[in-house]
């Protein structure tokens, strides 16, 4: 099923981890609209603003699902609100420089560990952070730093 132009929801539910352990990883239709609103909001206008396909390595991420992989309490992902990917065609460095120097209205983008980008948006009714970050670590173990240059 088609989300938008370019995203797919079972791209945006993909998840090895859960085939491999077993987890259904089916959005609620609320979080399906969220993910349709990440598409529209965010993704598109992203792989506008940058000119080149973009790979979803994970979207929607269910509870057992965020647990599994280390993810945040409070993770975007849990709520359909997030997408991690990287650009086929552009360094990780130059999308995520065009995306933090842009008007788009993220709530974090978040360059990972220099192997993806994580793109998440502010919950209903909370404007955007627009925060720039870089993250070093492991899962349960990431260091957040604020790019402000």
């Amino acid at each position: 099923m088609n989300l938008s132009e370019h995203f797919t929801l079972e791209e945006l539910t993909r998840s090895e981890l859960a085939a491999r352990k077993g987890i259904d990883n089916t959005p609620t239709a609320e979080f399906e609209r969220n993910l349709g609103e990440l598409c529209t909001v965010l993704l598109e206008p992203t792989r506008a603003l940058l000119g080149v396909p973009m790979h979803a390595n994970s979207g929607y991420r269910c509870f057992l699902l965020n647990v599994a992989v280390g993810g945040s309490k409070t993770s975007a992902h849990l709520r359909g609100g997030a997408c991690d990917f990287f650009p086929i065609g552009l360094t990780l460095q130059q999308a995520f420089d065009k995306i933090r120097h842009s008007s788009l209205p993220f709530d974090q983008v978040i360059i990972e560990c220099n192997t993806w980008i994580h793109l998440g948006m502010a919950a209903a009714g909370k404007e955007p952070r627009r925060q720039a970050l870089r993250a070093t670590g492991s899962p349960g173990k990431w260091k957040y730093q604020l790019v402000t240059d």
